[in-house]
């Protein structure tokens, strides 16, 4: 399971659990939390165009419109 659906998951259900559970269950929560935001950074963004990424597209000296 990905952190995105395990996150959705938690979210979903976190009123669901009992008192003796729920502390246990904001810790997973911040835990998942902070997983997918890291996730998240390490994932360079591209283009809808050219499918490259910023560094790809200064090399050959376009930009993204020029693909489109």
């Amino acid at each position: 399971m990905t952190s995105e659906q395990a996150l959705r998951r938690i979210r979903s259900r976190i009123f669901d659990y009992p008192e003796s559970q729920a502390e246990q269950a904001m810790r997973v929560l911040a835990y998942l939390k902070i997983r997918e935001i890291r996730q998240r950074e390490c994932i360079e963004p591209v283009g809808p165009y050219s499918g490259m990424t910023r560094g790809e597209l200064s090399k050959t000296r376009t930009c993204e419109t020029d693909w489109y």
